[in-house]
């Protein structure tokens, strides 16, 4: 199992990588400049509090720095070997103000500790977070 575990965060890291070296379609010289920086403030792309989840999820659309933040967070949320590293990570994506089904999806989760090889819904849980992550990161490929 241990194995397991280690095989699916190697096979993340490659992914991630990957995903990072594949959109060179925008200029990264200021924004990972400015990401180092930043990574401490909270995003300005953040919907406000009174923003309703339903509607937002339609207009949501976060910068570079944010886009890899919460791409990094739900491939930690996924390979979490615990409820308590799961919520660290649920807590980075849900500070972003996902829809009520994408949080219930993050919930679900950290209730399992992770993504979990028997879980019978952890394909649409996944896909709910992705999607979610694909509608307001363009160049992000979670």
């Amino acid at each position: 199992m241990r194995r397991a575990q280690t095989t699916c965060a190697g096979l993340v890291a490659i992914a991630i990588v990957t995903a990072g070296c594949s959109n060179d379609s925008s200029p990264t010289t200021s924004s990972s400049s400015q990401s180092r920086t930043s990574s401490s403030q909270p995003p300005a792309a953040s919907p406000s509090p009174t923003t309703p989840a339903s509607s937002s999820a339609q207009a949501q659309s976060f910068d570079q720095s944010t886009c890899l933040d919460i791409s990094f967070a739900k491939d930690n949320l996924m390979v979490a070997n615990n409820p308590e590293k799961a919520r660290k990570y649920a807590d980075t994506l849900e500070k972003y103000g996902p829809p009520e089904t994408v949080k219930a999806a993050i919930e679900h989760f950290v209730t399992t500790g992770g993504a979990q090889p028997n879980d019978a819904d952890l394909n649409s849980n996944r896909d709910l977070i992705t999607n979610w992550i694909k509608q307001a990161c363009h160049d992000v490929n979670p």
